[in-house]
């Protein structure tokens, strides 16, 4: 009776120190992924802005959801080594030139005054609907480059295909828009957060929404 009752404590112990063991990997798990993605936010930054933003922006963003997708399925590289390997994979310059004059042109009609004799309510109605073109062009800029880094194809066929999934899959794309304008406000509100961490995050959450389109 009195053995039993001393195997009791001791394998509670053992689970105890097993659960506790679970609960650190956990965490250092979640740590090194987050410093990942603040690793490839920066590394994001810093291939944009030495490829030129105009012509750097696909070739950015899609070594971006690469590496970001092969910190997640444990490559076990460092984030700078598969940063340097997953650029050179992509170009891009016709696509980034296109995507950037759209976003600026729409992006105007946004923040630009209208002239005072046009009048406030069609001036709303206009700008509203230039953020909504806005959101659907970054909306559509990333299903072109997720499938362009997923799938064997040319960007024409990207294009095509992107188009198309964007409004078949319709709940994820409305799910995309809205993690957009989430990390768009809390941006707003602190910019060390969109320069550490909002490449990443949205990337992250580029890659789970459409990783199984």
């Amino acid at each position: 009776m009195s053995a039993n009752g001393g195997k009791y404590p001791f394998s509670k112990k053992v689970n105890g120190m097993n659960k506790s063991k679970f609960i650190d990997s956990r965490f250092h798990g979640i740590m090194d992924i987050a410093y990942g993605l603040v690793k490839a936010s920066l590394l994001f930054w810093e291939y944009l802005i030495r490829n030129f933003v105009v012509f750097g922006a696909a070739k950015s963003f899609c070594t971006l959801l690469e590496t970001v997708n092969e910190l997640f399925e444990g490559s076990g590289k460092p984030v700078r080594e598969l940063f340097r390997e997953n650029s050179t994979k992509y170009s891009y310059k016709k696509l980034s030139l296109v995507a950037f004059l759209l976003i600026i042109y729409v992006y105007a009609f946004i923040i630009l005054p209208f002239p005072k004799t046009f009048n406030n309510y069609y001036a709303s109605i206009i700008k509203f609907g230039c953020l909504y073109l806005l959101l659907l062009g970054v909306l559509f800029f990333s299903y072109i480059s997720w499938i362009l880094v997923t799938k064997n194809v040319t960007v024409k066929q990207a294009v095509m295909y992107g188009f198309y999934l964007m409004v078949k899959r319709f709940f994820r794309s409305i799910l995309l828009i809205i993690i957009m304008v989430a990390i768009t406000y809390v941006a707003d509100i602190n910019f060390l957060f969109f320069l550490f961490f909002a490449p990443g995050i949205f990337a992250m959450c580029v890659r789970f929404i459409l990783r199984k389109i």
